[in-house]
């Protein structure tokens, strides 16, 4: 039988009858014992039977104390949440009749917590956040890297198909080769960022296709596919989001390919992290094993997905002694110590490498903006809290307790901080736009950048902490207020309002340190970021016009060809009014990584641990003089080093001082590679260019003429820029060379069109970023800091007004209060720059990194911030003493 249920009362009357319930339970208990006794059942028994029928009574009673218990919380938590309530109330109508007090603090707060986010913000997006593959933990890239030099290089075909079939810590190993397509058939040509790479790329990475396949291992086999995989924004662009485009034929460098596939929007290779551009076409690379070319023709990124449980240091184990097995075998030469350096990146490293310190670091300075902020809203809580002693003292004195007095100034100051934090992620958002549409080069994902749940918890974290630090001191002090001496004197004469005094001066104190430490190290990069721009980077940018042109080769099938387009688009364009040269070259300096090239030098035997060579470069006639290289002997490249002529090469001075030592370079002669090859006579000697960085030092470079090539090495390189120096700005004359180009063949597109003052302002992209966002943050704390020490000497003088009217009075000149209070803000200053200087003198060492031809403990720069900082502070300090020493002693008298 089912057991019925005695409690079926509404919620709102359990708490009325719960009494009645009980003495009813019990009640019925009584008189069916009594029935059941009567029936003969022993006492006991029946009162079993009873609490069996009826329930247990001991279960009900444990009900309906935790019924009470519960309503109990229930009406605390009301009684709480209506206090708050009022709280609030009471704190938003202060703010509002305090509406200086209020407007500084909240303005104080949007900057300190709307910088803080938005740096956070960055930080997440760029260092925190998975890279959008499948398991990214376990993503690689493989690098060759040469410790010699400091840098890297790629990979070759053949060591890339050897990896695949040796290494076993890798499930995928990979090969990219970044390009660039011309496409054509639409109404104009566009030229866009290629890949050529091996099907296993997008396996390794573990992403889909948005619309049909990727490219799968049938597509590897030389010769046996068209296949081409587009990006979304070029599905966008050329197909108008069709969503039959799978099967659709797209020409790419004249050739016709059919669209295999569809990129979803988010999609980049890890490489497009790097680059400015990312890359909106997927070719097949399709490596052939029965000629996969030359161990040395190295032109591959090694892409690696490790085995689940396999370390990076285990996988480049690996590689070290596969590479040592083609060292023991002759296939490659060692890097020296008979090894071959290999190393296996982390993906996200390799991302964010070169910007997770500085970052890290900017993210450090903002932390001490947000302590000044702290500092500077708890000095104007400290001023504030001195007038409210009054008011303090008479709710202590009608029974409010010291408990709830803490709460009630708490909860003003978290209104405060929350509102500061609303004002802030306004200026969070304003500063992520600021920086999306800056795109600095170099900073991953910086597209990405928003503001989204995860940043607005941060900011309401923020002003949750904030609210604590800034507001526990002046409540501490306000609830420790003195109730008979408040009354009878108001102000701050007693013992708390001392205690006040001392603590507003240590925030100053504070705040004038951390400005000293931020401004130290803005310094270090200024003087750093100056001295890259001295650098001297060989070439002259003033001027200079750069575009990229990528003839095809289905269009210009014969080498002749290419270099006769190349004749005549320079010629085309010197004849142009407004300028003055034009020259091609294969790579334009610091704009990509420049690869280099064995040499055979005559009359010496070829020795592969010495591995002699040169960054090879690509040039007509005239880049030499427009790009203001200067000649150390000999002569520069000219017409006359035409296909037919003599093999001509132009070297720079470190390749001369490394092969020819004490020697004369002029008329010796070399040859690419160890082939039988022509050789090539020195014409030229010319001082060194900054190529692949503007820090880099000077590499061994030589310059080879465009039109022999194909005499040379076999062939003429088909992509080439276009540098054209004018009389003005170079900008303006885009147009006309754009219609030479159009001459010459109208379905070939035009990119990367910049001048070379932006190339070398792109390759300083980073510091300059660095110590613009540090210097910003710096020049920040040293406002809060002077707003600090000017609002502390001010009320200063408000509070010490009576003893100045009497020192007056008794006969103290305008000239001795004037120093008096200028002293006394001096001493503040100087003990924060003090503090600030022994936390830079350890902080700055951070910055190590960072910095070019300056020291981190640079005297120059601490001793110019010290200085700059006094001044500040003495500025600061100069109203309100002026006003001290204004102030009339009968006038003062009166009013206190």
């Amino acid at each position: 039988m089912k057991r019925k249920r005695i409690f079926r009362w509404p919620f709102r009357d359990r708490a009325r009858i719960a009494d009645d319930v009980k003495a009813e339970v019990e009640h019925h208990l009584e008189l069916s014992a009594r029935k059941l006794e009567r029936r003969g059942m022993d006492g006991e028994a029946a009162r079993r039977e009873a609490r069996r029928r009826f329930g247990d009574v001991d279960r009900a009673k444990r009900e309906l104390e935790t019924m009470d218990q519960r309503n109990e919380r229930r009406r605390e938590r009301r009684a709480w949440l209506k206090s708050l309530y009022g709280d609030l109330r009471y704190g938003v109508r202060r703010l509002v009749r305090e509406r200086g007090f209020a407007t500084t603090a909240l303005l104080t707060l949007a900057l300190g917590i709307g910088a803080s986010t938005a740096i956070f913000s960055v930080v997440r997006t760029v260092l925190l956040e998975p890279l959008p593959y499948a398991t990214p933990d376990r993503l690689v890239m493989i690098w060759e890297q040469r410790p010699e030099e400091g840098g890297t290089t790629w990979l070759s075909a053949r060591e890339v198909m050897s990896y695949a079939q040796q290494a076993e810590s890798f499930e995928q190993i990979a090969g990219i080769d970044l390009r660039n397509a011309n496409l054509t058939g639409g109404l104009e040509p566009e030229r866009v960022r290629a890949a050529a790479v091996t099907a296993s790329a997008f396996e390794a990475l573990g992403v889909q296709a948005l619309l049909g396949r990727t490219l799968i291992p049938a597509n590897d086999e030389p010769g046996a596919s068209d296949a081409v995989v587009i990006g979304h924004g070029l599905w966008q662009r050329a197909f108008g989001g069709a969503a039959d485009v799978v099967g659709q034929t797209l020409r790419v460098n004249g050739r016709p390919r059919t669209v295999v596939g569809v990129m979803p929007a988010s999609f980049r290779l890890p490489l497009d992290y790097r680059e400015e551009r990312p890359t909106e076409l997927w070719l097949p690379l399709a490596l052939d094993p029965a000629d996969p070319g030359q161990w040395g023709d190295r032109y591959l990124n090694g892409l690696g997905r490790l085995r689940e449980g396999v370390s990076p240091a285990r996988a480049r184990a690996e590689l070290a002694r596969i590479a040592e097995g083609w060292i023991r075998e002759g296939f490659v030469a060692d890097q020296g110590d008979g090894r071959l350096f290999r190393n296996a990146v982390p993906l996200r490293e390799f991302v964010t490498g070169g910007v997770r310190r500085p970052l890290l670091i900017v993210f450090g300075a903002v932390g001490f903006v947000l302590l000044i902020v702290c500092a500077n809203v708890a000095n104007l809580l400290l001023a504030r809290a001195d007038g409210r002693r009054r008011e303090v003292a008479i709710r202590g004195a009608m029974g409010a307790a010291r408990r709830r007095l803490m709460g009630q100034l708490l909860t003003e100051n978290l209104v405060l901080s929350t509102l500061g934090s609303g004002l802030g992620v306004g200026v969070a958002y304003a500063g992520t736009r600021a920086l999306a549409a800056l795109h600095p080069p170099g900073l991953p994902r910086v597209e990405s950048v928003g503001i989204d749940p995860a940043v607005l918890v941060f900011s309401a974290g923020l002003a949750l902490l904030t609210g604590l630090v800034f507001g526990l001191v002046p409540a501490l002090q306000l609830s420790r207020t003195d109730l008979v001496g408040a009354l009878r004197e108001g102000g701050d004469r007693g013992t708390a309002g001392r205690e006040g005094r001392r603590f507003r001066r240590g925030l100053v104190v504070a705040e004038m340190a951390f400005s000293v430490i931020l401004l130290v190290g803005a310094g270090l990069l200024l003087r750093s970021f100056v001295e890259l721009r001295r650098i001297d980077l060989g070439f002259e940018p003033d001027r200079v016009l750069t575009l990229r042109l990528s003839p095809s080769l289905a269009d210009y099938p014969e080498d002749a060809q290419v270099v006769a387009f190349y004749r005549q688009a320079v010629d085309g364009i010197e004849a142009l009014p407004g300028v003055v040269s034009a020259a091609a070259v294969r790579v334009l300096p610091l704009s990509s990584t420049i690869g280099n090239w064995s040499i055979t030098i005559e009359g010496r035997p070829h020795v592969r641990e010495e591995n002699p060579n040169g960054d090879w470069q690509v040039v007509t006639s005239g880049y030499f003089e427009t790009m203001g290289l200067e000649l150390v002997s000999g002569r520069f490249l000219t017409d006359a080093d035409r296909e037919d002529g003599p093999m001509s090469v132009v070297i720079n001075a470190p390749m001369a001082a490394r092969y020819w030592p004490g020697e004369e370079a002029l008329g010796k002669r070399f040859h690419l590679s160890t082939d039988d090859r022509p050789w090539m006579t020195v014409v030229g000697v010319v001082r060194p260019v900054r190529h692949n960085a503007v820090v880099e030092e000077p590499r061994t470079e030589m310059y080879l003429p465009h039109a022999q090539m194909p005499a040379e090495v076999g062939f003429a390189p088909y992509g080439m820029t276009l540098l054209v120096k004018t009389e003005g700005d170079p900008m303006a004359m885009v147009g006309p060379v754009r219609e030479v180009i159009r001459g010459l063949d109208p379905n070939l597109p035009v990119s990367d069109i910049r001048s070379m003052d932006d190339v070398v302002a792109n390759a300083l992209a980073q510091p300059r970023f660095t110590a613009l966002l540090l210097g910003l943050f710096a020049a920040l704390a040293l406002l809060l800091a002077a707003i600090g020490i000017y609002g502390t000497i001010s009320l200063h003088v408000s509070r010490r007004a009576h003893e100045i009217g009497i020192r007056m009075a008794l006969g103290a000149q305008r000239g001795q209060v004037l120093g008096m209070i200028l002293g006394q803000g001096m001493v503040l200053a100087v003990a924060g720059v003090a503090f600030g200087l022994l936390g830079a003198f350890f902080l700055t060492r951070t910055l190590g990194a960072l910095v070019y031809e300056v020291d981190t403990l640079d005297p120059v720069t601490f001793a110019a911030v010290p200085v700059m900082l006094i001044m500040v502070a003495l500025l600061a300090c100069l109203n309100p003493a002026r006003r001290a020493a204004r102030l009339e002693p009968a006038a003062t008298l009166r009013r206190e």
